[in-house]
């Protein structure tokens, strides 16, 4: 699942991701709350996506994640995971690196 860059501090445009298994299928989405962290580069906690994860096309495990300000304020290559939860049963995906570009 690889994610697009961003621009530090750029809100817009939201991104749409597929949630792929390393076997290229999808995950379904239906019925499941998404949420996230993120571990910025050289930090040791992860924080959580504070942005807004919806859901856009459950049955091909796809979804955006709007950026809050949060999100995008730190420049540099960070690692993110999702979670998907099923009536109180957490999937997740591999952890990805996100980059955010610096801005002037």
């Amino acid at each position: 699942m690889a994610l697009a860059a961003a621009v530090q501090g750029g809100r817009l445009p939201a991104q749409l991701i597929t949630w792929q298994h390393q076997d290229n299928t999808v995950e379904d989405l239906t019925g499941a709350t998404l949420t996230g962290k993120i571990l910025l580069q050289r930090q040791q906690a992860a924080q959580s996506i504070t942005g807004t994860l919806t859901v856009t096309d459950a049955a091909n495990g796809v979804f955006r994640w709007s950026y809050s300000a949060g999100d995008v304020a730190y420049a540099g290559t960070h690692r993110v995971q999702f979670t998907a939860t099923f009536a109180g049963v957490p999937a997740k995906t591999f952890i990805s690196e996100w980059v955010v570009k610096e801005s002037l």
